[in-house]
């Protein structure tokens, strides 16, 4: 409870400027901050008044009523930042009219089916059933919602970077796909007790603390202005892939030259800073990569690289795989993946066979 307390506050208090300024994140924190409050208020709720103790059915009554309403805002929460707060009102009014639903049928049922709500009834937890499977269908809808904002990220920061970036959003594909997971059990282990039921809460507390720290790393980072701007990049123009015969003379004039100039071995690139170099519009040269055998920025610079790689390796033998590397603008970590896929073989390997020949 404490734990949740904590990281509510910190996610709606303790923020830089520049994350205070951005409005997007700015109200999407406060969507998030209401979920870790929600997790607070039915850990203390559980704990005053002993709801476990009397049994399964009552324990399960004020979990729904919290944790329903605690995943709705949480998604929201994403949501906001992943379509910079232009929800649409199905999303909007989805989770919370399928938790009144749920709120008004087990509220409605503990009062009519005649027995105290310290003993069990067969009838509540029937409600807690169909309350468990509207969650399931709440969480089914966001996660679809949610995966499809997630890969349209991920295509910007592909499309926008020299290399992959995989960093930058890593932890949203993780979040989602995890509080998506951990739905699927609830409507089974919810009703259940001892090592299962403590494995299970562990688990879910363990997995909303990872979203949330996550959630509010990102936004007080550089990382939501790169995406950001990866994403404005590819809303920019998007789908106008007309070349003119003109256009593509001077683009591939500018292309050859930046090329000759070895540019490409420069590291942590961008589809703004190669375009600026080459002075071409950024569009034209989205365009292209986009109509070339490469399709974008991070395919083409990687085959240049890795030709560069393998000249280097052949006309130095002595060079180590890190200088290498380090010359062709590759980091260390994705030269031996990168090399890999376009040779079939690891540089130390690529290395010792031109030592041979």
């Amino acid at each position: 409870m404490l734990t949740m307390v904590l990281l509510a506050l910190t996610v709606a208090f303790q923020l830089p400027r520049r994350a205070m300024r951005n409005k997007v994140f700015g109200r999407a924190r406060w969507l998030m901050a209401g979920g870790l409050a929600l997790i607070a208020a039915q850990f203390l709720l559980q704990y005053i008044g002993g709801y476990r103790q009397m049994g399964v059915t009552q324990a399960v009554f004020w979990n729904l009523i919290f944790f329903i309403p605690c995943t709705v805002t949480i998604n929201l929460a994403l949501l906001y930042v992943q379509q910079k707060g232009r929800i649409a009102l199905l999303n909007w009014c989805f989770g919370p009219v399928l938790y009144v639903i749920a709120l008004i049928q087990l509220v409605a049922t503990a009062l009519a089916d005649g027995i105290p709500f310290e003993q069990e009834s067969q009838a509540l937890r029937i409600a807690e059933y169909v309350g468990s499977g509207l969650l399931l269908l709440i969480q089914s809808h966001y996660f679809l919602s949610l995966y499809k904002g997630y890969r349209r990220m991920q295509r910007a920061v592909d499309e926008y970077f020299d290399h992959e970036r995989k960093d930058l959003l890593g932890w949203m594909g993780r979040s989602v796909t995890m509080l998506a997971v951990i739905t699927l059990f609830v409507p089974v282990v919810i009703f259940q007790e001892g090592w299962m039921l403590s494995a299970f809460a562990c688990t879910f507390f363990a997995i909303i603390y990872y979203c949330a720290s996550c959630f509010h790393s990102y936004g007080i980072s550089q990382d939501l202005q790169r995406v950001e701007e990866a994403e404005a990049i590819m809303e920019e123009n998007d789908g106008d892939t007309t070349l003119s015969d003109e256009d593509l003379q001077r683009v591939e004039q500018a292309i050859e030259k930046w090329v000759e100039a070895g540019n490409y071995r420069k590291s942590n690139l961008t589809l703004t800073i190669v375009a600026n170099e080459m002075d071409v519009q950024r569009y034209l040269l989205k365009a292209w990569l986009q109509k070339s055998e490469y399709g974008r920025l991070t395919q083409w610079l990687n085959h240049l690289r890795v030709e560069e790689a393998q000249r280097l390796m052949k006309e130095h033998p002595g060079w180590s795989v890190d200088a290498v590397a380090d010359q062709c603008g590759f980091s260390l970590s994705s030269f031996h993946r990168v090399f890999r896929q376009y040779t079939g073989m690891t540089p130390s390997h690529f290395q010792r066979s031109c030592a041979k020949s």
